[in-house]
């Protein structure tokens, strides 16, 4: 078996030197590639992870696990595109999160709003935009949702998709999980509310295509049960 994990933060680029990030550490998607690499060890069921990170996301380092560093979403639709496309892949665990949205131009308020002196326009090219800029305007487009390519590339993948919502009730939650996962024909969605994390605990909610689910407490809970289930499912499709 191949595996694929994402994990962490992607980061869009403003100039070579500033981006746009998020607060996502990774820990969630190492507890996972580590309960993987138990598997790995344990048995010779899984021959080959292929761990996609954001940068400042750590990886469980193994021999068979091949870490591949992600910038931005493009790149991260790249690689994972390319791996599902030169690799059989069993199961895709995308627990990486990935921006809503990409930078699509910089520019200042007075362009904007057609004020701008053009006697002392602001430059903003070269690689690093000058920090003398009083009103800076970052342009920003929706992001592709890399998640809907993974079935379409293989159909025959298994599927971890991941929701993360903040203050919304427990049946919202559910809601939105399942919806996703009926929307980009995922096996699983692992839902969370970020009222539900903090340094102990992280309440977790593994939802299934009839919307049953199984709850976890703590990052390793849910690493093992995401584990569990996905190479129960593997194993089944394999048998048929």
């Amino acid at each position: 078996m191949k595996i694929v994990i994402t994990a962490g933060g992607t980061s869009e680029k403003i100039d070579d030197v500033r981006s746009i990030t998020n607060s996502s550490t990774g820990s969630l998607g190492l507890a996972i590639g580590k309960a993987f690499v138990r598997v790995m060890d344990e048995t010779d069921t899984i021959d080959k992870i292929y761990y996609l990170h954001g940068k400042r996301a750590a990886w469980p380092e193994h021999g068979n696990v091949e870490p591949i560093g992600i910038g931005g979403v493009t790149d991260l639709q790249d690689n994972l595109t390319r791996i599902l496309t030169e690799e059989k892949i069993d199961a895709v665990i995308h627990a990486m999160a990935v921006s809503d949205y990409m930078v699509h131009r910089v520019t200042t308020l007075d362009k904007l709003l057609g004020t701008e002196d053009l006697k002392h326009a602001q430059d903003l090219s070269g690689n690093k935009i000058s920090s003398d800029i009083d009103d800076l305007v970052i342009h920003m487009k929706r992001s592709p949702k890399v998640i809907g390519i993974v079935k379409k590339i293989s159909p025959e993948t298994k599927l971890v998709g991941f929701k993360l919502l903040s203050g919304v009730t427990h049946e919202e939650l559910i809601d939105v999980g399942y919806r996703l996962l009926q929307r980009n024909h995922c096996d699983f969605i692992m839902a969370n509310d970020f009222r539900e994390i903090g340094k102990d605990f992280h309440k977790g909610y593994l939802i299934y295509p009839d919307k049953t689910y199984d709850s976890m407490d703590t990052n390793e809970e849910i690493a093992d049960m995401i584990v569990s289930r996905v190479m129960e499912s593997c194993q089944e499709r394999n048998a048929e």
